[in-house]
């Protein structure tokens, strides 16, 4: 009997651990979509994009089809959004989140940014996530 309890209680540690782990890295990744909202608002779209993985190898898909790389996935958003009138301010909803494995996690939310002449622009999006060398980066991005 008493080797079950220390058995039970054993289990019920490791869940814990496992579940408070989970919830560090959630909140780490939630922590970077705030921190992308901030930058985004500020009007540093660089900053905005510390979220995605500095590499050739990031996917963003949007309207005009897939933009391979950090620098290319850059570009595009100082183009398509280089004035303050163009940003408007942006806020994200997450609608979803789960972990695929403990270094992969899924996330579909909406984007909407409110311009200052009271137009709205929204659309939904779908990130994949990686933990790579302890920091957590958007490796694919599908926004529409």
């Amino acid at each position: 009997m008493q080797m079950n309890k220390y058995i039970f209680i054993l289990i019920f540690l490791m869940n814990y651990s496992s579940v408070f782990g989970q919830n560090k890295e959630k909140n780490a990744i939630f922590q970077i979509m705030s921190e992308q909202e901030k930058a985004w608002n500020n009007g540093n779209l660089e900053k905005f994009m510390d979220g995605y993985w500095k590499n050739d190898s990031l996917q963003f898909i949007g309207k005009n089809g897939i933009t391979y790389g950090w620098k290319n996935t850059l570009q595009n958003y100082q183009k398509n959004y280089a004035t303050p009138e163009a940003r408007g301010k942006l806020t994200f909803s997450i609608l979803h989140f789960q972990f695929i494995n403990k270094k992969n996690a899924f996330m579909i939310g909406k984007w909407t940014i409110q311009r200052q002449d009271n137009s709205i622009l929204q659309g939904h999006f779908t990130l994949v996530w990686r933990k790579i060398d302890k920091f957590w980066k958007i490796i694919a991005d599908h926004s529409s």
